[in-house]
């Protein structure tokens, strides 16, 4: 088994770790693939620039020897997780796709998102004021596994109000954040 989790980890916090860590635990797996989105999300709040996403990420991961860094989609166009999932097949067997509870409820317009369901497995993340519509997952076919994951930090508001949340930080994402003065004009 292997994981995939992907996100824009702008930034990538404590909670992204305690996620991947959780996961590690939960599942076992050989290998947790950490795939930051690409730049085409330009449609998202005050996404700062991929390589800095990824370097971040990669300092994120860095004591995690299960754990480890794509830039698969440092790409011009985004082209669907189920490419991208296409992609990471070639290097790595028996691939499980881990997504947020919020992000599945529009999976029926994602792109390809019948040979996603019809070729993947899922694992999908809920907190605990989150009910999961399991009859929607029924009916598109979607199989799953529900992960359990709360946590009051998040990266919109590490964004909204960096030097309040720097705790919210891995000491060496927090380090190159202020290094790079990522995210201090944000309100």
């Amino acid at each position: 088994m292997v994981l995939v989790f992907g996100g824009s980890f702008n930034p990538p916090t404590l909670a992204h770790e305690a996620i991947i860590k959780k996961l590690y635990i939960t599942y076992k797996p050989k290998k947790i693939i950490i795939v930051p989105t690409g730049d085409f999300f330009s449609w998202k709040d005050n996404l700062v620039p991929y390589k800095d996403r990824y370097h971040m990420a990669s300092l994120m991961i860095k004591d995690l020897d299960y754990a480890v860094l794509s830039d698969i989609e440092d790409t011009k166009e985004f082209l669907g997780s189920y490419h991208t999932l296409n992609q990471l097949k070639q290097s790595y067997d028996n691939l499980y796709f881990v997504v947020g509870a919020d992000h599945i409820k529009s999976l029926d317009q994602w792109i390809d998102y019948k040979k996603l369901i019809r070729d993947y497995r899922f694992i999908i993340m809920t907190r605990n004021d989150y009910t999961l519509d399991e009859p929607y997952l029924k009916k598109l076919g979607v199989r799953y596994e529900v992960f359990n994951f709360s946590s009051p930090i998040s990266s919109t508001t590490v964004r909204q109000d960096l030097k309040k949340h720097l705790d919210f930080l891995n000491p060496l994402v927090k380090d190159y954040i202020l290094k790079h003065n990522l995210y201090q004009e944000v309100k």
